[in-house]
């Protein structure tokens, strides 16, 4: 019989490509360095995929996948309704847990066709 806690640490198996993409972004990050936070932040304004730190800065990270380009590749999938929406909830982040005098960044990781490190944009304070 396994112990609980290897239960309860064990990593879900991605149900879609918006899952195996936000693990990948996750993967990818830590390995450039950045501490990992927390993942899929929700509240009434909407959502935050990824917080990370990257030293003493919260980088606040949406991660788009385009499988293909027919509406658009990853990069063009950032709306302004969407960044309006990342911004204000990682305002309410920040004022939930007493950051507000942090600095803080906002990074997209980008995905075309396929999700691996080869299709793999990162921008760095993209908005």
């Amino acid at each position: 019989m396994r112990p609980v806690t290897s239960f309860l640490n064990r990593k879900k198996a991605p149900k879609n490509n918006g899952d195996k993409a936000e693990q990948a972004a996750e993967a990818f990050l830590r390995k450039q360095g950045l501490r990992f936070v927390e993942r899929n932040f929700f509240c009434r304004i909407g959502e935050i995929d990824l917080i990370f730190l990257d030293q003493n800065t919260y980088v606040f990270v949406e991660v788009r996948f385009r499988a293909n380009n027919t509406h658009g590749n990853a990069a063009e999938s950032l709306g302004q309704s969407k960044l309006k929406k990342v911004r204000n909830s990682a305002a309410l982040w920040l004022q939930k847990n007493n950051k507000v005098n942090n600095s803080s960044r906002f990074d997209a990781i980008l995905f075309d066709e396929k999700i691996d490190s080869q299709h793999l944009t990162w921008l760095k304070a993209v908005f």
